[in-house]
C-alpha cells in the first residue's frame, strides 16, 4: 500500500457555546496504508466533521 496525505482538525481548548474556526486547526501528515498480516483491522476515511456545542 501507499503512503497518503492525513488531516487532523485538532481543538485548541475546551469550546464553550458555538464552537469557531479559531477554537480549531488543522494538522496535515502522511501516514502509510499498511495493516498487518492476518489481522482483521480496518482502516476508515472520514468524509465529514461534525462538531456540535453538547459535545
Amino acid at each position: 500500500m501507499g503512503e497518503v496525505r492525513n488531516k487532523q482538525v485538532v481543538l485548541r481548548n475546551y469550546v464553550s457555546g458555538f464552537p469557531k474556526e479559531s477554537d480549531m486547526y488543522l494538522v496535515e501528515s502522511k501516514i502509510t496504508l499498511k495493516l498487518p498480516e492476518g489481522s482483521n483491522d480496518v482502516l476508515l476515511k472520514n468524509l465529514y466533521l461534525s462538531c456540535d456545542p453538547y459535545m
